[in-house]
């Protein structure tokens, strides 16, 4: 393999950044000469020689009514991450997650970069919604890297390599909650009760003033509740900002690892449908998921949407391990109910912690490689 390939990574919200990172560390490992450009969040740009070109903030905007809002600014800085990968000239461009920005950017180079591969790495949810759109995808990329086993029946009948690499998830659950109670200076008698309200500031400003009610519930029924929010650097001071005024102010934690010791020290956490839910399902940690949208895009969304759940425990194990509350649904009484419920009803929660070892089962089977070095393997071997 030449030395000093280049790659060029786009992550367009948080758990790509996540993503992005785990794969770009095992890429270094396997090969060290690789150079690295892109777009990626605060975990990515820890990566030594990457810096991110832009916030992705920026472009970390979801439902029809929000993008429409935010349009001249993606617009930006689609046309920025273009001129940079023209310059950049990468043997191969790994686009994560945010398929509709990450789409456009490819479109607009890959007819002048022949030699260049293009590989998107988490398959869409075709098989959610908008199925015909799996046509496209094979139009635009020369590789998929799949989460799950069941997604490359979508997109291969078009022609597009897939490679299933599994979910880093469960590579990434691992931490010390002895930690972070140390570090927080809360008692191991306390519940610690995590809060996710969602790494999109469109999403949070709907969520935060419904956790803030069911918190204060929650202290009237349970004694010693500490209040977690795991955020990013980005959204970190709007967070605390919207939440100063809360009876109690929530302790807000930023950082992976931080994020990980959390999730293993909650007794129960309540969390906006996305990676996150997953992550705690894998921690083992009993989870309410909370999901509320514009009224306008949820009725879009209704229409279009083929699945019964929005959570991917759910959405795996093809059956409701994970109690969800959506729209309407999301009030504080149901909400609070359920939580009560996963904290103090012991029959409720050893069930759960069988579905988890259940939905560890259906996703990972045996294998001993992780998928971020699966994914590595595969960029690799497409590159030389």
């Amino acid at each position: 393999m030449k030395k000093e390939s280049k790659i060029f990574i786009i992550a367009g919200e948080a758990s790509g950044d996540i993503l992005g990172a785990d794969l770009m560390k095992s890429i270094i490992k396997k090969n060290p000469d690789v150079v690295f450009c892109g777009v990626g969040g605060e975990e990515m740009n820890k990566i030594p020689s990457f810096k991110s070109l832009f916030n992705i903030r920026d472009i970390a905007v979801m439902g029809f009514v929000e993008v429409l809002k935010n349009l001249f600014t993606i617009k930006k800085r689609i046309k920025q991450t273009v001129q940079k990968i023209l310059k950049f000239k990468p043997d191969v461009v790994i686009t994560i997650d945010a398929p509709g920005f990450n789409m456009n950017v490819v479109k607009k180079v890959k007819g002048q970069l022949p030699n260049t591969k293009f590989i998107h790495y988490v398959a869409p949810q075709v098989w959610a919604w908008k199925e015909k759109r799996a046509k496209k995808i094979a139009e635009v990329f020369d590789y998929l890297l799949c989460l799950f086993p069941f997604e490359p029946a979508y997109f291969e009948k078009y022609g597009l390599k897939c490679i299933v690499v599994g979910h880093t998830a469960i590579q990434n659950i691992k931490g010390n909650p002895d930690r972070f109670l140390k570090q927080n200076n809360i008692s191991v008698d306390d519940v610690v009760i995590t809060l996710l309200p969602g790494t999109r500031k469109q999403m949070a400003e709907k969520l935060l003033p419904i956790y803030s009610d069911v918190v204060d519930e929650l202290y009237n029924k349970i004694k010693n509740v500490k209040i977690v929010i795991p955020t990013t650097e980005n959204m970190k001071y709007f967070i605390f900002n919207e939440t100063k005024c809360w009876k109690r102010e929530p302790i807000i934690i930023t950082g992976k690892q931080n994020r990980y010791d959390a999730f293993l020290a909650s007794s129960v956490a309540l969390a906006i449908s996305g990676t996150s839910v997953l992550e705690l399902a894998l921690a083992g940690t009993p989870t309410v998921v909370a999901y509320k949208i514009s009224p306008i895009t949820y009725c879009i969304a209704k229409r279009l949407v083929k699945i019964k759940y929005v959570s991917l425990p759910n959405i795996i194990m093809e059956r409701e391990i994970v109690p969800e509350f959506i729209q309407g649904e999301c009030t504080v009484p149901k909400l609070l109910n359920a939580m009560v419920k996963s904290i103090s009803d012991k029959k409720y929660i050893e069930k759960y912690r069988k579905n988890v070892e259940l939905l560890k089962n259906k996703m990972y089977g045996e294998s001993p490689k992780s998928p971020s070095d699966k994914a590595a393997e595969a960029v690799l071997k497409i590159i030389k």
